[in-house]
């Protein structure tokens, strides 16, 4: 009669969790991150057995990873040796959530976006230009400048002055092609 027996998976370590959690350690994944995967399954305490294929242990590197991350969208939070529910499930009980992250981003950088132009906080906050101005129109609406703006003295200063198009643009906060039409039109006016 021959009997089978389940392969247990060695235990090459032991580690703490973020909880503080102590954990066998029965695989490691390399990533291509700069840290490794470790799954493994909680040290047995006296008259408890946990069975089961190793669960991925969440690590300090890996939620730092996932803190750098936190307002990334498309494929990077998930691109880790590791099935996405896997990752997904993890995520959640440490708390991620990719909207709600997302949302607070904008909410503790508001005053940034009502007062700073598309180009300075895209820069400041390492956000594309393009998302800088969707997300400005979906949260503060349609912005725009007074009617005659360029007319008061410090504007039509620069627009009638010898610099390039470029450095009138980036004074004003205007396109170069907008500095060249107010700057047309101020030294017509004159």
């Amino acid at each position: 009669m021959e009997t089978r027996m389940k392969h247990k998976a060695a235990i090459l370590g032991q580690v703490r969790d973020v909880d503080g959690g102590l954990w066998d350690v029965r695989d490691i994944r390399d990533t291509k991150h700069g840290f490794d995967l470790l799954f493994g399954s909680p040290t047995p305490r006296l008259g408890s057995y946990r069975g089961g294929p190793p669960r991925l242990i969440a690590t300090q590197p890996l939620v730092d990873f996932w803190e750098a991350h936190r307002t990334t969208f498309g494929g990077i939070l998930f691109d880790l040796p590791a099935g996405r529910t896997t990752l997904k499930r993890v995520r959640r009980r440490l708390g991620f959530h990719y909207l709600d992250d997302l949302s607070d981003f904008w909410r503790e950088r508001i005053e940034d976006l009502q007062t700073l132009s598309a180009r300075e906080f895209a820069a400041r906050h390492n956000v594309g230009l393009h998302v800088v101005s969707e997300t400005r129109f979906r949260l503060l609406g349609r912005r725009a400048r007074k009617l005659d703006w360029w007319r008061k003295a410090r504007p039509l200063k620069i627009l009638r002055s010898n610099i390039t198009l470029r450095e009138m643009g980036e004074k004003l906060n205007i396109s170069i092609s907008q500095a060249k039409r107010l700057s047309d039109r101020a030294r017509q006016e004159r």
